[in-house]
């Protein structure tokens, strides 16, 4: 269950309209109930941004829709993770979906961190005009925690080799911008 801003409002209709294509949805592939979605990111116009759900406790999904196009991807999490802590920063997406170079292009990144608290920053060198981190946190009735981090930064940019994302307490710290393939 999304808390907080990651719940769905009623701003959020022509965004779950989006969301709620078929198209988006492979055959044989249910389109997930509104109370089991997160919205990572609000965009404008109305009707664009980034919601996000687990099929299942090793998988997340990504929703991203522009104006232009939309895109679902799922990620795979490590099937045996840390009880606290586990942190797996995905793959790159552009802001745009188009692909293209460009250089004033934005990337997504979005990170999962289970069972810990936020709120999280960047530490170290932080690459120019990156965006700030947003966080949507989602509850499951057994009580994990996954927090989603979503931060972005425009294409051909220089990322210092220190760039960091850590919590508060500094319990939970990661390279920000390294994807790795079954987290840490």
């Amino acid at each position: 269950m999304p808390l907080g801003a990651a719940m769905i409002t009623a701003e959020d209709a022509k965004l779950i309209e989006a969301y709620r294509n078929e198209a988006l949805f492979p055959a044989g592939h249910a389109v997930p109930a509104t109370s089991e979605v997160a919205v990572l990111r609000r965009r404008q116009p109305a009707g664009t941004g980034d919601v996000a759900w687990m099929p299942d406790a090793n998988t997340y999904c990504l929703v991203s829709i522009r104006e232009r196009g939309s895109d679902r991807t799922c990620f795979g999490l490590a099937a045996k993770r840390k009880p606290q802590g586990y942190v797996h920063v995905g793959r790159l997406t552009p802001h745009g979906l188009s692909g293209a170079a460009d250089r004033h292009q934005l990337w997504l990144n979005v990170t999962v961190v289970e069972n810990t608290s936020g709120p999280f920053t960047y530490t170290g060198g932080t690459p120019k005009h990156a965006t700030p981190i947003q966080e949507s946190m989602v509850r499951f009735p057994s009580g994990r925690t996954m927090i989603f981090l979503t931060y972005e930064f425009p294409e051909a940019t220089h990322i210092p080799r220190d760039a960091e994302i850590c919590s508060n307490s500094r319990t939970v710290c990661f390279k920000a911008f390294q994807p790795n393939a079954v987290g840490q």
